[in-house]
């Protein structure tokens, strides 16, 4: 059927269908979804195949172009949720009914479910009810699909793949004034607290303010620093995190950065960072891409467990880490004096983190994500 579709097509002095379209949002600061389908796509047509980007500015006058080259592809894969799409609700629903119409074939990338807004999610149901394989990082949200009424058939369809580096870790290291500013707050600091990421409030940010103030009761001044900026949101979440830090007293004990551009002077904020501390709701999911970009820094990583011991089975490259002790877990239901002393206990030792190769994970994740489209 589909070999005398694209022969109809030749015949009619069209080109023949092919190929597989990554829609994205180019945005001044990417978020981690842009930047995974980014490399992804690229990952993929390294390896041979027609994978190709589908820049979408959100010009109306782009739509004719971008509906020719969606009817002519064999297969177009929205990633969700990206932040840039926020701002541009109509238009990719306008692409989907397009693919549906000509009948390319539709998958979506998902790395989120239940954390996000519920108005969200009502505007995501169409590309994950019309889609024909949906992909997914985690089992966790897998599972979100799964238990989701309005879904019905979803599950059938989703397949894993396993989450590689999206950052890498770099050979030189920028010192900008960021990490100059970082560095003299920490000198009337007794430890630097680090996370990384887009800050939002299903990621639990603020309980690392609650550590910092257990800690300064028990006489340790400790420095929060936040490697990244808070997303656009419905919630009023960077306003309520920055109502707790003043209620706490900690205005000279945290540090927002704001985006981070280079992978240099990433790391370089890396460097300055005493240990790493994630406190997820759910536990540690294998979608977590900011944990994998801490532990390349070689410093010790403090995170909530994961909620089943099957969420990494899919993914070969973590487990080996964890099996390896680069990790220290907490229960997700420890109280601020458990995760306070698994923090000083993990900063206190030397960890060695096995080095991670990135070229070996992306090879495993190009395979997998190949098998899944």
């Amino acid at each position: 059927m589909a070999d005398t579709h694209v022969a109809h097509l030749a015949l009619a002095g069209h080109p023949a269908r092919g190929g597989t379209l990554f829609p994205y949002t180019p945005s001044e600061h990417p978020c981690g979804v842009e930047i995974f389908t980014r490399t992804l796509t690229a990952a993929l047509r390294a390896n041979g195949g027609a994978y190709e980007l589908l820049p979408v500015s959100g010009r109306l006058r782009e739509l004719p172009s971008l509906a020719w080259r969606i009817a002519h592809a064999n297969r177009i894969v929205f990633s969700f949720p990206l932040v840039a799409w926020k701002r541009m609700l109509a238009l990719p629903l306008v692409l989907l009914l397009i693919a549906v119409a000509s009948r390319c074939r539709v998958t979506v990338l998902l790395h989120e479910w239940t954390a996000l807004h519920w108005l969200r999610r009502a505007v995501l149901a169409p590309f994950v009810l019309l889609s024909g394989r949906i992909v997914l990082l985690s089992p966790y949200i897998r599972d979100q699909i799964a238990n989701d009424p309005w879904l019905p058939g979803a599950a059938a369809k989703c397949r894993l793949i396993p989450h590689p580096p999206t950052i890498r870790r770099p050979d030189r290291r920028t010192v900008s004034e960021r990490v100059q500013r970082i560095e003299r707050a920490a000198e009337s600091c007794d430890m630097v607290i680090g996370s990384f990421g887009s800050i939002y409030k299903g990621k639990q940010s603020d309980a690392l303010l609650d550590i910092a103030a257990h800690l300064r009761t028990r006489g340790i001044r400790a420095l929060v620093v936040l490697a990244g900026s808070f997303t656009s949101s419905l919630d009023g979440y960077e306003n309520e995190f920055r109502a707790c830090v003043a209620q706490l007293a900690l205005d000279e004990q945290v540090i927002v950065t704001g985006y981070i551009e280079t992978e240099e002077e990433l790391f370089a904020l890396f460097q300055r960072i005493g240990v790493f501390l994630f406190l997820f709701p759910e536990g540690l999911t294998a979608r977590r891409s900011s944990v994998i970009a801490c532990l390349q820094s070689g410093r010790p990583v403090v995170v909530s467990a994961p909620s089943s011991p099957d969420e990494f089975r899919h993914h070969r490259q973590m487990t080996a880490l964890i099996e390896a002790g680069a990790i220290s877990f907490v229960g997700r239901s420890a109280t601020v004096t458990e995760i306070a002393d698994a923090l000083l206990s993990a900063a206190g030792r030397m960890t060695t983190v096995p080095p991670i190769d990135a070229d070996a994970w992306w090879s495993a994740t190009t395979a997998a994500a190949r098998t899944a489209l």
